[in-house]
């Protein structure tokens, strides 16, 4: 079987460049694109249809909690400032109760002073979207500000919007070399609107202050704790404009933290320089350009994530996998988490949904992939939840740990086969366990995944305005309650139908929540339903670039709301003015949590044999049955667990005995799976047909 599906791959990379190509693969980089962005666009001809300040879209969306409205409520010079998923641009406050969306202005807005296409807005709504104000936060003749992401900062004890600062930071752009980053601040209630605070600080790599290191797009994971410190994510690169691994110089992350005092912010950095294996030219294999920061409700416990291979890491964590650090002091002290250990029988269910590498079919290394986005945060436990989609590793050779294989079907070349039931991109909640170690759960998956961004004609919908594609991926995003109680994943996906083929063309937002306390989840809800066909107004089908909060307003004993931003405009011209619209009113209730989720997932009978009688002598009579089984040559505290058709948990056992009895009998005729572990962590699985 597994010969049988190499014939059918091509390969494809993760990489940036490579020094030793054994497999032939075309390379790549990822995900640092910068497309036409280095030519400032001060003169651009744009239709007044697109610039029509507070235009409201007529239509309305119903699913099975809510009704959205959609509103287009501000615009940008082009699409460029939200292409990275990972920025915090779109963030809620609970203290002074405001949502706010940072962006680059609109080619109509004109700041007070030095504006061009490098200037930032605050749009803030202290009223739950229903209305909206703006700020300008940042306006340089000079250094013009890139990929912006920021929020709110709001002094300890503050309950009004009034006292709130807008924050602000992104890289730098002078002429047509990213230099360094901007930090800005500003009073929400400060005087003159389209004027800038007096907080804005170039932090030129050229000349920086004491305290803060050279740093590289500071855009990822802003966060901010009342009265504490507020941190953005950077890349700690050689050169961003380097062109091979060693010039390029990947080595870590860096977390860039702002002290308030007496109306702005000091500034300083931490470095995260990870053990990373080496490639043969001395460059090193990891992802630097999607760093996360994130923190708990009480925020002493933090975490940074990033994705690299592990110097040393045994094979099945050889690969581009989480590298986690973790604090229990609010930032002063930071330990390095050992590594995820796939081989352990949790993870089962998700290396069944891999292919193994090139060379050997018995080893399969799980590659984290940021390709559909993805995101972190951490829950009442203190423990981090990491959202993301896991493809298979291509080979283990030092040089190529950044590929992976694509499928060619129908013309097309994707990540994924496509065949039924785990052929599918699928989303994972990996997260780690108060005793120690890791686990994960899936979340869903999904139709499509993200368009190429390969120039000339092709699936991809979106133009750089020049001659390559912007890639629409699924965008996944991570919120949660204040508390950290519930969490709620959202992500894009397209009908192939309206597509014509599995790419992620035509988006529409999903959402899903998960009860940390009792485990279950609800269904997953349709916050744009795609049936108005593409080309219409609005966002159905059309939900591009869009950003959902980083916290949830309401209670998780109640209802919360989730704040949701899309972007597009008519000509799906990148380079243009785009508009934002806010989707407001997408609610989930405390009772919507009654599913239980997939904690393990059997890959529905692939390599499971419905033997009655394990290689270790345990044995299942009788099988098939009424719904009443025998289970003996149990070791003394064994787990049983037993899950339907679908994947989720039904049953679940600690036996100290030889011998139990599984009863499911109240349950309707079919096929469900077992999973026993015994004390030693050694697992058995297999068929239970009830009929």
């Amino acid at each position: 079987m597994v010969k049988h599906l190499l014939s059918l791959l091509i390969i494809f990379c993760f990489g940036f460049v490579n020094s030793q190509n054994p497999s032939g693969c075309k390379i790549i980089q990822t995900p640092m694109i910068n497309y036409s962005e280095v030519q400032p666009q001060n003169n651009i001809s744009v239709n007044p249809i697109l610039i029509n300040h507070k235009k409201n879209i007529s239509n309305t969306k119903t699913n099975a909690v809510a009704t959205v409205t959609v509103t287009r409520f501000t615009g940008s010079m082009n699409v460029f400032g939200v292409l990275i998923s990972e920025s915090n641009s779109l963030c809620y406050n609970p203290g002074p109760n405001i949502i706010s969306f940072v962006h680059r202005k609109s080619p109509t807005y004109t700041p007070a002073a030095n504006g061009n296409s490098g200037s930032i807005v605050t749009m803030y709504s202290n009223n739950l979207g229903a209305g909206w104000d703006s700020t300008c936060i940042w306006a340089n003749s000079t250094d013009l500000a890139r990929y912006p992401q920021g929020g709110i900062y709001n002094p300890l004890g503050n309950t009004t919007y009034t006292n709130a600062y807008a924050v602000g930071m992104g890289p730098i752009l002078s002429g047509t070399v990213f230099a360094g980053n901007f930090y800005t601040s500003k009073k929400l209630t400060a005087v003159g609107n389209t004027t800038p605070g007096i907080d804005q600080q170039s932090l030129l790599n050229a000349s920086l202050p004491v305290g803060v290191k050279t740093h590289h797009y500071s855009r990822n994971s802003f966060s901010s704790i009342d009265g504490s410190y507020v941190r953005s994510m950077s890349s700690i690169l050689n050169d961003p404009a380097g062109a091979t691994n060693v010039a390029y110089g990947a080595r870590g992350a860096m977390t860039t933290k702002g002290l308030f005092t007496a109306g702005s912010f000091s500034w300083t950095t931490d470095s995260f320089v990870p053990p990373i294996t080496l490639r043969t030219d001395g460059s090193k294999q990891i992802n630097a350009n999607a760093p996360l920061c994130v923190w708990s409700p009480t925020p002493s416990i933090g975490y940074i994530v990033m994705y690299g291979c592990r110097a040393g890491a045994p094979m099945a964590q050889r690969g581009y996998q989480p590298i986690v650090y973790k604090t229990t002091t609010g930032g002063a002290s930071w330990v390095l988490l050992p590594s995820n250990d796939f081989t352990t029988p949790n993870f089962q269910g998700l290396k069944c949904r891999l292919k193994p590498i090139n060379t050997n079919n018995t080893i399969i290394i799980p590659q984290f992939s940021t390709q559909e986005g993805y995101d972190a945060t951490v829950d009442v436990n203190g423990n981090l939840h990491i959202v993301t989609t896991v493809v298979s590793s291509y080979s283990s050779h030092q040089d190529s740990l950044d590929y992976g294989y694509q499928f060619a079907i129908g013309g097309n070349n994707y990540n994924y086969d496509y065949t039924p039931y785990i052929g599918k991109p699928t989303i994972y909640d990996f997260y780690t366990m108060s005793g120690g170690g890791w686990d994960y759960f899936i979340i869903d998956t999904m139709a499509t995944e993200g368009t190429p961004t390969t120039a000339g004609p092709g699936p991809g919908v979106w133009s750089d305005g020049g001659i390559g594609k912007l890639g629409t991926n699924a965008r996944i995003q991570l919120s949660r309650t204040t508390d950290g109680k519930k969490l709620y994943y959202s992500w894009t996906t397209s009908d192939p139908a309206i597509a014509g083929n599995n790419y992620n063309a035509y988006p529409n937002i999903r959402v899903k929540g998960f009860d940390v306390v009792s485990n279950k989840v609800t269904t997953t809800y349709s916050v744009t339903d795609g049936s108005i066909c593409p080309g219409f107004t609005g966002v159905d089908a059309l939900a591009y670039w869009h950003f959902m909060s980083d916290l949830a307003i309401g209670s998780s004993t109640t209802c919360v709301e989730l704040p949701f931003t899309a972007s597009n405009n008519a000509t799906n011209n990148g380079n243009i003015a785009v508009d934002h619209y806010y989707l407001k009113g997408q609610t989930i209730c405390a009772t919507a949590f009654s599913i239980n989720p997939i904690f393990f997932n059997p890959c529905f009978g692939v390599g499971i044999q419905s033997n009655s009688i394990p290689k270790s002598g345990l044995s299942i009579s009788p099988n098939p049955s009424d719904g009443l089984f025998t289970v003996g040559n149990l070791q003394n505290e064994s787990v049983i667990e037993v899950f339907d058709i679908t994947g989720r948990l039904i049953l679940k056992e600690i036996i100290s005995e030889n011998s139990a009895q599984i009863d499911l009998s109240d349950k309707q005729k079919g096929i469900y799976f077992y999973r026993v572990i015994d004390k030693n962590n050694n697992a058995q699985q297999g068929k239970l047909i009830v009929e």
